[in-house]
């Protein structure tokens, strides 16, 4: 058996994201597919698309987590409560109580901290054409704003030629389309959420 053709890459970014500590790479290869491979301290995924499955028109997602501001903010307070209380008595037997609930304070506030930047996204989203589910999600302006808006402009355009080269009907397409959802779901690529809501959009289309 011969050996597969080697892919013929047409554009890439690698996105690095140091608050998730997460990888995120992207490959447009063979005029109409994508590559994505997205590593952090869960593991790696990887999977692949054919374009003419995605809406050409990207949607920027900008999202602030308020629970972990409000955590932020508790802590944030709560630990320079403590911080004044420390300096105005910088002796006695409190002294060595207090510090420990201190650093813990700090610690937490760190935590959310970080977990108000990972619940918080700034991305840029390509959704499947029909369902309208989130399937390529690129940090905004990473790893800088050309670099970056130059990869979306390569995308839209490879999405609309590959739309633009499908010879089937709109009834195969959304066959094809959440045949594809169910085997993205099965590789915890996307949720089974996002799947369920991508599946109840199908009969109204077919309307």
């Amino acid at each position: 058996m011969s050996d597969a053709e080697p892919r013929s890459i047409n554009k890439t970014l690698v996105q690095v994201s140091k608050a998730k500590g997460e990888t995120r790479t992207f490959q447009i290869y063979d005029e109409k597919f994508l590559d994505v491979t997205i590593d952090n301290l869960f593991g790696q995924k990887n999977y692949q698309l054919n374009l003419c499955m995605l809406e050409p028109w990207p949607v920027r997602n900008r999202e602030f987590s308020w629970r972990w501001l409000l955590s932020m903010a508790y802590f944030a307070i709560a630990a320079l409560a403590y911080m004044v209380y420390l300096f105005q008595n910088p002796y006695g037997e409190m002294l060595s109580r207090l510090i420990p609930f201190f650093v813990i304070f700090i610690l937490l506030l760190l935590g959310s901290l970080l977990m108000f930047m990972y619940r918080s996204p700034n991305v840029t989203e390509f959704r499947s054409r029909y369902c309208g589910c989130v399937l390529v999600s690129l940090l905004y302006s990473n790893p800088g704003k050309e670099a970056f808006n130059q990869f979306v402009e390569e995308l839209k355009q490879r999405i609309l030629a590959a739309s633009q080269s499908v010879r089937i009907d709109k009834h195969r397409m959304l066959i094809n389309e959440i045949t594809k959802l169910r085997r993205l779901r099965n590789e915890s690529i996307i949720t089974e959420r996002d799947y369920v809501a991508a599946s109840r959009r199908i009969p109204n289309m077919r309307a």
